[in-house]
């Protein structure tokens, strides 16, 4: 398991699917292996992408903002995070595993809200730079283990608080990206239902094929 450039990889899922916890749990998993990692978040994970998290998340909790407005924010918030911290880590060699990417604005503001998903792939490939992830791991859930799992956090995040209906449509949409790679990318479908034991070891499998492949 060892190679130059580190290797970029998202986490992705609906709320309640167990990204925060499992993310933890490779980056463990991957530095037992003796690679380096870094483990980041998005929106988020440099503070000036920090604010405008805050603002999304303000805004949208009171019906302020659109999928495109959303869409907008969102990106803003990516550039800077790619630029400040996933560009140069990738450079050093040193593995990125984030809890979300534009991956995510297409499941969100393209499948669940109906905003415009060729407009959201255009802008991720103006603003990600030719910097592709290289694997998308989707912990895949059901709605109802979604709705239940929602119902016992308290995380402050809007997009938790929607219903039955939007959660259908997303988990819809992360499934049909996967089976079709959108993105042009490397999709992995794993079942996050069970023990986070069960899931930790279906993703150990997952992340052991990515990093042997290089």
């Amino acid at each position: 398991m060892n190679q130059e450039r580190g290797r970029f990889i998202v986490f992705e899922g609906v709320g309640g699917s167990g990204k925060t916890t499992q993310i933890e749990l490779a980056r463990n998993f991957l530095e037992k292996k003796g690679l380096k990692v870094l483990t980041t978040r998005e929106p988020g994970g440099v503070e000036a992408s920090e604010k405008i998290r805050e603002l999304i998340f303000a805004l949208r909790d009171k019906n302020l903002i659109g999928p495109e407005g959303q869409m907008v924010l969102f990106f803003a918030a990516r550039y800077l995070w790619l630029n400040s911290l996933v560009k140069p880590a990738l450079t050093n060699g040193i593995n990125v595993l984030t809890d979300r990417a534009h991956t995510s604005t297409a499941a969100y503001q393209g499948f669940a809200e109906g905003g415009d998903l060729d407009q959201i792939l255009k802008v991720s490939e103006v603003v990600m730079e030719g910097v592709k992830p290289d694997a998308v791991i989707l912990l895949d859930i059901s709605p109802e283990t979604s709705i239940k799992r929602r119902a016992a956090e308290t995380n402050g995040d809007p997009f938790d608080k929607q219903g039955e209906d939007y959660f259908r449509r997303l988990i819809a949409g992360y499934r049909e990206m996967a089976q079709e790679g959108w993105g042009g990318l490397k999709w992995y479908m794993v079942n996050g239902e069970g023990t986070i034991e069960e899931v930790q070891a279906r993703i150990s499998e997952v992340l052991t094929q990515i990093f042997e492949k290089g």
